[in-house]
């Protein structure tokens, strides 16, 4: 990543990664113009889409900065947009999802009046392909509503984390002097890239978090008929548990082990979904066994059950989650057509 000199104070660089996002692009545009804040530059990097993206956004015209680029992810395309991003301040947003008209002015404010924070993040609501159900991170701001919503500055950043999964790509407002020091994202990380980006950055200083639902991630805009072959083709591309954490796990300190160890673990119960999914049992099998104890939630214990009698029963688990899973797309495409 090329650093910045040229920074303007009180502003913010707002980055948009877009690909084929014709169907939601106008929605999360407009929620950045219509924020409270107004001193915005907003970034849009069309990363090769082939549907109508690049006439939305110049229709626009000055409104935003455009720019295109050859097909290279969605990491590579926000990189790009860090390297022309001039604010004091940064955050991206993918095109699929929208924020709240405060989301800018709230982080921003949180930042200014905490100076010793590095990032600030706020409470989200996701709605999935998958699931007619909505969900809110963290999920005690819906079990808890007579709690004192107060920001906060996270005192062990990936015990919270791991508590509450409480930060994604949206919610985030960084320093541009933290993505100076750090750089970019990881541009080889197809899974897991935005959470290995936010383990790396919790290292470099303390993290706020605003309990108050301003992002909302809308996973249901997947084109149709493309659900299963969309999932199939990022699994298929997935990396290891060990390479994910290359450059976060030296930056580890003593106390942040175990909040760091379960944050790796969900990232593993992940990866082994991944590998399933597309077929790779064996890499599956490996990583089941490697991080047994750390595996989480109802698939941690699926696949702890499958290494009950090593690969002889972990090989029809595979194959019944596959069969499940096929059933399980297939569905959800016709009820979306």
């Amino acid at each position: 990543m090329t650093p910045n000199d040229n920074i303007t104070v009180g502003l913010v660089s707002v980055i948009i990664p877009a690909y084929n996002a014709a169907p939601s692009i106008r929605r999360c545009i407009e929620s950045v113009l219509n924020q409270t804040y107004s001193l915005i530059e907003l970034i849009l990097v069309n990363d090769g889409s082939k549907d109508e993206t690049e006439e939305i956004a110049k229709s626009y015209g000055e409104k935003l900065h455009y720019i295109y680029q050859e097909n290279q992810g969605e990491t590579a395309a926000r990189n790009r947009g860090f390297n022309e991003a001039k604010g004091e301040f940064i955050t991206f947003i993918d095109h699929d999802d929208y924020w709240e008209s405060r989301f800018i002015e709230s982080t921003v404010c949180f930042l200014r009046t905490h100076p010793d924070t590095v990032a600030v993040s706020v409470a989200v609501e996701h709605r999935s392909a998958l699931s007619d159900t909505p969900l809110v991170r963290p999920e005690y701001l819906i079990l808890k509503e007579d709690l004192k919503r107060l920001p906060i500055i996270i005192g062990d950043f990936f015990s919270f984390w791991a508590d509450h999964d409480h930060v994604c790509a949206g919610a985030v407002m960084l320093r541009h002097s933290l993505v100076q020091e750090a750089g970019g994202q990881r541009t080889d990380l197809i899974l897991s890239g935005d959470m290995e980006y936010w383990a790396f950055l919790a290292t470099f200083g303390n993290w706020g978090f605003i309990p108050e639902i301003l992002l909302h991630v809308d996973g249901t805009q997947v084109p149709r008929g493309n659900l299963y072959q969309k999932y199939y083709q990022r699994y298929l591309r997935c990396a290891t548990v060990d390479d994910w954490e290359k450059r976060i796990k030296p930056r580890i300190r003593d106390d942040e082990i175990d909040g760091f160890s379960r944050i790796r673990g969900r990232v593993a119960t992940w990866y082994i979904f991944a590998f399933v999914f597309c077929g790779r049992d064996r890499d599956g099998f490996k990583t089941a066994i490697q991080f047994r104890d750390s595996l989480e939630g109802k698939f941690g214990k699926l696949w702890r059950l499958g290494l009950l009698f090593g690969f002889l029963t972990w090989k029809p688990l595979c194959v019944l989650v596959r069969m499940r899973n096929r059933a399980q797309y297939w569905y959800r495409d016709r009820r979306r057509k």
